[in-house]
């Protein structure tokens, strides 16, 4: 439930197509990677944009990965907290890994990304896609009310064990050694989705949204794309 008492169905964000993230994932990438893949709806989606491209998963809910296996190449059932990236993936390397909001729910999520990136083919990329704990809703539930919640869904989803700004996320890419090539920002003026303003702000052109003000507080999502830094393989 919502703290006005609506009903929240918490699978929804999980089980649908993030054109965010689908918009980030390059033409020329053939094998792709979607880590937390859940019912494989994303991964279905780039599986269809291009003739020939493999996608494989990793998920840990069991129903989720029966799914997905029925929509991708390949699926691992797999829990992402003991999952070992020398071994678990075989010999298999990728042109794109992607966590579509995902690391937010991991106790280390900067092991993973170094994972990922040392499974990219040569120009391969990471996609990641996080929350914004600056956003506007959460310093108005933290500095305006003075407490920290846990809801069911959105920035103070329950099941989040770590949190991030847009820095905080470029910072964990540049240490697993990529470079930010490309990002994007979905924004809301609050914590809820949908309505006329938030249409309206979601359809500025993209340096608008890049300005300092509105990129910091009012981006809910941020999505990056990053690839191996120079001279790192």
């Amino acid at each position: 439930m919502t703290e006005d008492g609506t009903a929240v169905d918490r699978t929804a964000a999980y089980t649908t197509v993030r054109s965010d993230v689908t918009d980030m994932v390059p033409g020329a990438a053939m094998s792709v990677l979607d880590v937390g893949c859940s019912n494989g709806a994303l991964g279905a989606s780039l599986r269809g944009e291009k003739a020939g491209r493999q996608v494989w998963g990793i998920e840990f809910d069991a129903e989720f990965a029966r799914q997905a296996s029925e929509r991708l190449d390949h699926v691992l059932h797999a829990n992402l907290e003991q999952f070992d990236w020398e071994s678990g993936l075989g010999t298999q390397r990728f042109d794109c890994v992607v966590f579509a909001d995902v690391l937010e729910h991991l106790s280390d999520p900067p092991r993973h990304v170094r994972g990922a990136a040392a499974r990219l083919n040569p120009g391969g990329c990471v996609v990641v896609s996080l929350p914004n704990i600056r956003h506007v809703s959460a310093l108005a539930s933290i500095y305006g009310r003075g407490h920290f919640p846990r809801r069911e869904r959105g920035l103070f989803d329950g099941t989040h064990l770590r949190w991030f700004t847009l820095a905080d996320a470029r910072s964990m890419l540049r240490e697993a050694g990529l470079e930010v090539e490309a990002e994007s920002y979905a924004m809301r003026a609050g914590d809820r989705g949908g309505g006329r303003l938030n249409r309206l702000l979601n359809r500025l052109p993209q340096a608008a949204k890049g300005a300092a003000p509105l990129r910091e507080f009012l981006t809910y999502q941020f999505c990056l794309r990053a690839r191996p830094a120079a001279g790192r393989s």
